[in-house]
């Protein structure tokens, strides 16, 4: 199991609150430190999954008190287990009560601060960050040229595109215009550096129109639609359990690099027509894969901790769904009368 190490700072006059708090929650690894002033310290043991409703209740009870900090950490161990010490709770006393309405249903994720915290740093439009797309880029392009595709893979295994994409949705359901400005600005800056590498590519090298890997993406088709659905779904699940998102990024940059680099390396090479079809095989892609995220997000309960933040959270869900839901449709409609849905021919 999981686990968190929190540490919360409020008012000494507050400290029985915080304490019926997670009494009420049933937290049996919890210590006070006094501190220096009219403050002290809770420390306490939590779950990693599950934990939402004790931080926001904590930080609804105390979010206006001056002073007031929680500080939340990744914990390897305990001695002894936490099993154990609860089991050793309960033969002392009676068992904390069951919670029951919309906390009981909180499904068995990291918080929504983790969330944001992961997020909002693989948003954020760095250096680093468009360093790594352009090499990327560059390894995908060639990979492309010569036809390989081990090299391919090998680029989509570098390309940090997981972070701003899965940011768009997870902004969406908090309706966190910041974030969702960053991510747009982030995703745009990195398919824009991508693009623009491959089509450097294609004007100062050419492509084959013909090879095997660049024919096969030149077409948007219904297995694209339903890969970039599933990696919409897996990236945002992944991160809401605190899984390890290297493997499923991978999976959501098969769906955005290599097309969107294929795009530019025909653009570059004066083929119209196949380059304008990658370009639309990323658009669908991008559509679903947003789509399929926000829908997870939302599937698993991410919501903000305010009236106020739910307001606008609800106008925002409201909108995506009309965007991505519309072009969805408009997908479909577009691969149907340009192509029947078949995939191309590949020589």
């Amino acid at each position: 199991m999981s686990l968190r190490f929190a540490k919360l700072i409020v008012p000494v006059a507050e400290l029985d609150d915080a304490m019926s708090i997670l009494e009420d929650h049933g937290v049996v690894g919890r210590w006070t430190v006094s501190l220096e002033g009219e403050e002290a310290m809770v420390e306490m043991v939590l779950p990693g999954e599950g934990n939402e409703p004790i931080l926001d209740d904590l930080e609804g009870r105390f979010r206006d008190r001056e002073g007031f900090r929680l500080l939340f950490f990744h914990l390897q161990a305990v001695v002894p287990r936490l099993e154990d010490a609860e089991e050793e709770e309960t033969e002392a006393g009676p068992e904390p009560p069951e919670e029951d309405g919309e906390e009981s249903r909180v499904p068995h994720r990291i918080n929504r601060e983790e969330l944001y915290a992961d997020l909002a740093d693989s948003a954020s439009t760095t250096n680093y960050y468009l360093i790594m797309v352009a090499l990327s880029a560059v390894v995908a392009s060639a990979g492309l040229r010569l036809g390989d595709g081990a090299v391919i893979i090998g680029a989509m295994v570098i390309a940090p595109l997981i972070g701003p994409n899965l940011a768009v949705a997870f902004a969406t359901t908090l309706g966190d215009l910041k974030l969702g400005r960053e991510a747009l600005l982030a995703s745009a800056a990195g398919a824009s550096v991508a693009f623009g590498v491959a089509l450097l590519a294609g004007l100062g090298f050419g492509v084959n129109p013909e090879g095997a890997e660049v024919v096969a993406r030149t077409r948007l088709t219904y297995e694209h639609l339903a890969l970039a659905l599933a990696a919409g779904a897996a990236g945002a699940m992944s991160l809401t359990r605190g899984v390890g998102s290297g493997l499923v990024g991978v999976m959501v940059a098969v769906a955005l690099l290599p097309p969107l680099a294929n795009a530019g390396l025909l653009l570059g090479g004066g083929y119209w027509q196949a380059g304008t079809g990658a370009l639309l095989l990323v658009f669908g892609n991008v559509v679903c894969l947003n789509m399929a995220a926000t829908a997870t997000f939302l599937l698993q309960g991410i919501r903000p901790n305010t009236w106020w933040e739910s307001d606008v959270r609800t106008r925002a869900v409201w909108t995506a769904s009309i965007l991505w839901g519309g072009l969805f449709l408009a997908v479909i409609v577009t691969v149907w009368f340009a192509w029947g849905g078949e995939p191309p021919s590949v020589p």
